[in-house]
């Protein structure tokens, strides 16, 4: 697999992310069979921005189901 995959590759971001969401992270990654990073990109690639904004907007958050706390 190449470096990146990505046009103009990637840089270093920093992000914080509760030990719940990390651990999720750490899953899903594994899983895919792909690093955190690569995961996190897919991720958000795979969100269009509509959607983006239409489920994690304050007022539709609480209705989001979280799976991280789904049994692994």
């Amino acid at each position: 697999m190449p470096k990146s995959l990505y046009a103009g590759g990637k840089f270093r971001r920093h992000f914080t992310l509760s030990n719940q969401a990390s651990n999720h992270l750490d899953s899903i990654a594994h899983s895919a069979l792909l690093s955190r990073s690569e995961t996190l990109e897919r991720l958000i690639r795979a969100t269009s921005s509509w959607e983006g904004g239409a489920m994690f907007n304050d007022q539709s958050w609480p209705f989001v189901t979280d799976y991280t706390d789904e049994a692994l």
